[in-house]
């Protein structure tokens, strides 16, 4: 049966080429989402040197140092900058089917790779992770009654210009007074922070060389916060246990035949694991067992994002890049089957979520949040299950 196509509620220009949504999971701001951007930009400040036409010049002559008659300015070519910004929209409170978009705030920043909620309130606030170009990872929060986020904490992870790819929270399932945040770089390395709810300070409490490529995804076991899983560039699902301060991978697979760029643990059912890739795959494992997967679903597209349902543990929402995005069933023997399309994104189909609000009718799918990449757009679309 061919999967249900809805349409677009709203939609709105992002101006930067958006790549990550994160509903808010908190029930008093389930009505506000995050969407982060990344921008090339030129650098348009002048630096310029000195080069001798005098061949003379290079051989230490002091002579010819001192005369720089003959020299001549030459620009240098700076790399581009990695721009970003950080965007607060409202969902407005009208039926599912007017629903429109407000934008609420706009932060510059550098370029954003991901975003992460805290499913739990830090210090009393509704907290956002992100991870940036710059390597930072920043800590947001809704600092009064309104709906305007400040940054609390910036933690920078590397002094070598190495990119922040991605985070997760180890709270999603059980609350902590000192959560964990992983991040993944861009050198393969990956980095484990601990949060000082008190303080809303970040230190850092390990990092190793995970991967020879970019780790572009990490993410937690939530139902065991010792374990966590990576996935890189270099077509490679490996899997970590901080009991053993992750001196070697608990298990390496090459069930994915291109970059792994996507994990997320089921926080309904404690032993399932999806992970996507390049290759157009969707897994789904059983984490006691990882020789190989329980199923595969083809997407059509690299899978760059993949987001379980907020309360049921067979529905899975996928960002497919090329192809756009898709919302998959599974059965009891997980087998997958797509049962809504969103395919009116234009270009590389990246950041996804699901809204967390209360819903009237607990049957309906919840709405969905999307945004592409070159295009620099935003939607609201609601997925629709068909009928069998």
């Amino acid at each position: 049966m061919e999967p249900t196509n809805p349409p677009s509620i709203d939609s709105d220009d992002t101006i930067y080429s958006a790549d990550s949504i994160e509903f808010c999971p908190i029930q008093s701001h389930s009505h506000l989402f995050a969407c982060g951007t990344y921008q090339l930009a030129k650098d348009e400040s002048e630096d310029s040197v000195k080069v001798s036409q005098d061949p003379e010049v290079s051989t230490g002559n002091s002579d010819s140092d001192a005369d720089s008659d003959d020299d001549e300015e030459v620009k240098v070519e700076k790399p581009m900058l990695r721009l970003g910004r950080l965007l607060l929209y409202e969902v407005g409170s009208k039926d599912d089917k007017t629903r429109n978009l407000k934008n609420l705030s706009c932060t510059e920043t550098a370029a954003i790779l991901d975003m992460k909620w805290s499913h739990h309130l830090i210090n009393g606030h509704a907290t956002l992770g992100v991870a940036d170009a710059s390597g930072d990872l920043s800590l947001y929060q809704f600092k009064s009654e309104g709906a305007d986020l400040e940054i609390v904490t910036k933690y920078q992870t590397n002094e070598n210009s190495k990119l922040a790819l991605s985070l997760d929270w180890s709270n999603r399932v059980n609350a902590s007074s000192e959560p964990q945040i992983a991040v993944s770089l861009s050198s393969g390395d990956v980095t484990i922070l601990e949060l000082d709810p008190t303080s809303s300070n970040l230190q850092e409490n390990l990092t190793w060389h995970a991967h020879d490529l970019e780790a572009w995804i990490v993410g937690w076991n939530y139902h065991d916060t010792n374990v966590l899983y990576t996935g890189a560039d270099d077509c490679r699902l490996k899997g970590w246990d901080l009991r053993m301060d992750c001196s070697y991978a608990t298990f390496t697979s090459k069930a994915h035949q291109m970059g792994v760029c996507s994990i997320q643990s089921n926080p309904h059912d404690e032993h399932i694991l999806a992970t996507g890739s390049y290759d157009e795959n969707v897994l789904i494992w059983d984490t006691r067992s990882m020789r190989q997967p329980l199923g595969t679903t083809e997407t059509g597209g690299g899978v760059w994002r993949l987001k379980w349902h907020p309360t049921q543990k067979d529905v899975l929402l996928a960002g497919c890049m090329f192809n756009g995005f898709h919302v998959i069933k599974y059965d009891d023997a997980w087998s997958g089957s797509m049962i809504s399309s969103f395919m009116e994104h234009k270009s590389l189909a990246y950041g996804c979520d699901w809204s967390y609000e209360t819903r009237k009718d607990s049957m309906d799918l919840p709405l969905v949040g999307s945004c592409s990449f070159y295009d620099h757009l935003l939607h609201l679309w609601q997925p629709k299950e068909y009928q069998s």
